[in-house]
């Protein structure tokens, strides 16, 4: 195979290509970069940029997010069976499809990461601070053990990325805190850089994905939340 057979080949399949970076780039940042830097981060980080990204970092909890998407889908869902009028029930329907997006988005990622965590079995940099040890034991149970890839970037990516496309008016809003909670992860050493690059790729990759299985059946959500009782069926 030529190498510009391969470049179209990645070409014409952008989720492979990118999980293909995303990979190289983890496996070398795995062997040169992430303890390098989380040593340097956690001796030299600021007490105020660390409070700063601490409080951050809460915005990237799953609960955060399912629990607030998924009870507007039940209210949305129960408005749209409750409505008299045709047009009524198919707006407060498209809110609901939103709402449901969002909290699916978040939960279907979350659900690969959490198995690719006990696979791959990464050590957290917690003990690389305390016992000096840093590698992988795959398949361990000890979800305070696992760190690849991170939750926390996969939730916010995934919510964020999916705001983005219901909420498209406040795009940048979206994408500024997405990038907010991802950085602190691996500035708060509770994550390596690696571990962030993964989930946020599984959290962006996964929400377009599903947004794709939405539309396909015949369920769209883009700008489903743009604008209350603006939102055309």
């Amino acid at each position: 195979m030529t190498l510009a057979t391969l470049l179209a080949h990645y070409r014409a399949r952008p989720a492979l290509a990118s999980f293909v970076a995303v990979a190289l780039f983890c496996v070398v940042a795995m062997a040169f970069v992430d303890r390098p830097l989380a040593l340097w981060l956690k001796a030299n980080l600021h007490p105020h940029w660390e409070g700063f990204f601490k409080i951050v970092t809460v915005l990237g909890e799953s609960r955060m997010i399912l629990v607030p998407s998924g009870a507007a889908w039940l209210w949305f869902q129960m408005a749209a069976n409750l409505s008299l009028f045709v047009e009524a029930r198919t707006r407060w329907r498209r809110r609901a499809n939103a709402a449901l997006f969002v909290f699916l988005a978040v939960a279907g990622s979350g659900l690969i990461v959490n198995a690719a965590k006990l696979v791959i079995g990464r050590i957290r940099p917690r003990h690389l601070f305390e016992d000096g040890v840093y590698g992988f034991q795959p398949f361990n149970l000890d979800f305070a053990m696992n760190t690849f890839p991170s939750g926390h970037a996969q939730s916010i990516w995934a919510a964020m990325i999916a705001l983005a496309i219901v909420a498209p008016r406040y795009d940048l809003a979206w994408l500024v805190i997405a990038a907010l909670v991802g950085i602190s992860r691996f500035v708060t050493t509770v994550h390596f850089l690696s571990d962030v690059a993964m989930g946020t790729w599984i959290g962006i990759v996964f929400t377009l994905w599903l947004r794709r299985e939405f539309e396909r059946r015949n369920r769209p959500v883009a700008g489903g939340l743009q604008r209350w009782g603006r939102v055309k069926g």
